[in-house]
């Protein structure tokens, strides 16, 4: 028989004694850690918690001290402890186990003054991250002194982040009006986010101050923001959300209690019907296909349309607003063919549509149709203009599609024209371009400015420049951009 070793007669003996019980020695220590992992592993957090906890507080051997408390900001997320959990995280990072993600994918949701004591561990380029969340928690709970101290040392400690850029900011916009924004900055839409509460801080500079709230793209949690935004803060205005369905429950609310919302990237076949307090300036669907009728008739001098779209809401909307136009404009509709979004085989609207003998063929298709679409356009011997929306303008078809069955297809892209400003402007905060979302979130900022000092509504006279959306679609044709397909390449149009 073998012989046993003294750590698992421990190991067995462990699960009957109390952990203080136990001399707090290395081998000791060691045994806890292998116990609290399989507590941790069985999802038993109350046990787990307790032997990490007496792990933390009994070893100064680095790693396993690190290892304990990342399971500790593991299992306190868990709970929705997220002070808790940001302490444990940044001094797990102290003791050696990267933690960054961690730390700023639970700042967000932590109170103040776990924000503050988790400076003094987390890593030297987070530290300015995590003072400017408290400081603006601060300000959301009217503590101004609190915000503005924390401001001045991110500024004096910090000068050459970005963090230090955006106090000097927020010290300046101090005493503005109050405008709650509602974005996803957590979760599957949170880099959509992102860019729009980019956009935001530029376009609100000198207008009023925004205050963010996490939706993590729900519905429930978008109205719920609004309503508390609308009570504790004394908004004047909402901003967002991200989500058409979000911000069709927002604009419910809003409107009732007569406050502005703009909504930077909801489409607007629904929402534009809730009432007059609601703005969609993502009108990219709209402006597309009544540019393209405008230009297939006047410049094209083509006349006789026949339409192959996707039966969901993006084909759906493009299809009835070139046709409309297209009509407006003294053109012909000659058929109009849905098909299931992912079909593989075309041959039946294919030659449907051959039989009409239009000039032009429009098909706002999906990317991913367009691939198995391209090469029975040409096995079919379509003759017809193919003309496009944004779904062709994506380097994936060149990826899986012989570039010779794209050529000659005249295609729009989404609107987005920033103004030198506003790059100029992007560019000294981010270093970087700013992209479409950005655009949409700087162009909701500058609507709602206008918004709050035009109370009578005669904020359409003021000369608004909007960079990629649009209040009414129908007269904004010059900022969709044209393009052409030509061996494997997309050429601009001018």
């Amino acid at each position: 028989m073998k012989k046993i070793s003294v750590a698992f007669l421990l190991f067995i003996v462990f699960g009957c004694v109390k952990v203080e019980g136990l001399k707090p020695s290395e081998e000791n220590i060691e045994i806890t850690y292998d116990r609290a992992m399989v507590f941790y592993t069985e999802q038993e957090y109350k046990k787990a918690g307790d032997l990490f906890l007496y792990i933390v507080n009994n070893t100064e051997k680095g790693d396993f001290k690190a290892k304990s408390l990342f399971y500790l900001g593991e299992i306190y997320k868990s709970l929705e402890k997220f002070g808790a959990s940001l302490k444990a995280y940044a001094m797990a990072n102290y003791y050696g186990i990267n933690c960054s993600e961690n730390i700023k994918e639970t700042a967000p949701n932590a109170d103040v003054e776990s924000l503050k004591k988790s400076v003094y561990y987390a890593p030297m380029e987070i530290k300015p991250y995590l003072l400017y969340i408290a400081a603006r928690k601060y300000l959301t709970y009217g503590k101004e002194k609190e915000s503005s101290a924390l401001f001045s040392r991110i500024i004096g400690e910090y000068p050459n982040t970005i963090y230090a850029r955006k106090a000097k900011y927020m010290e300046e916009a101090k005493g503005k009006i109050k405008v709650g924004v509602l974005l996803p900055l957590s979760g599957h839409y949170s880099e959509i986010g992102e860019s729009v509460k980019r956009g935001i801080e530029i376009g609100s500079k000198d207008k009023f101050l925004p205050i963010y709230s996490d939706t993590k793209g729900s519905p429930l949690l978008s109205y719920k923001e609004t309503r508390e935004f609308i009570k504790r803060e004394k908004v004047s205005g909402i901003i967002g959300p991200v989500l058409s369905l979000n911000s069709f429950a927002v604009a419910c609310l809003t409107d009732y209690l007569r406050i502005p919302q703009v909504s930077p990237t909801a489409t607007p076949e629904v929402i534009d019907s809730v009432g007059d307090m609601t703005y969609i300036i993502n009108r990219s669907l709209s402006m597309q296909a009544r540019a393209m009728a405008d230009y297939a008739i006047s410049k094209l001098g083509l006349n006789s349309f026949s339409i192959l779209y996707p039966a969901v809401e993006y084909g759906e909307a493009l299809q009835q607003y070139f046709e409309k136009d297209v009509e407006r404009l003294g053109g012909t509709i000659i058929t109009s063919v849905a098909y299931r979004e992912g079909n593989p085989d075309f041959k039946d609207e294919l030659r449907l549509l051959k039989e009409g003998a239009p000039e032009a063929l429009y098909i706002p298709a999906l990317t991913s149709d367009i691939i198995l679409l391209a090469p029975q356009l040409k096995y079919f011997k379509i003759k017809a203009q193919i003309l496009g929306a944004d779904g062709w303008k994506s380097e994936e078809l060149f990826q899986q599609t012989d570039a010779s069955y794209l050529n000659g297809v005249v295609l729009t892209g989404h609107p987005y024209n920033p103004t030198e400003d506003l790059r100029e402007r992007f560019y000294f905060v981010y270093q970087e371009e700013p992209d479409r979302y950005t655009c949409l979130g700087y162009d909701a900022a500058n609507l709602m400015g206008c918004l709050l000092n035009n109370s009578k509504g005669d904020f359409l006279k003021s000369n608004i420049t909007f960079t990629a959306g649009a209040l009414e679609g129908e007269k904004s044709y010059s900022q969709v951009p044209f393009y052409i397909i030509n061996n494997g390449e997309f050429k601009i149009i001018e």
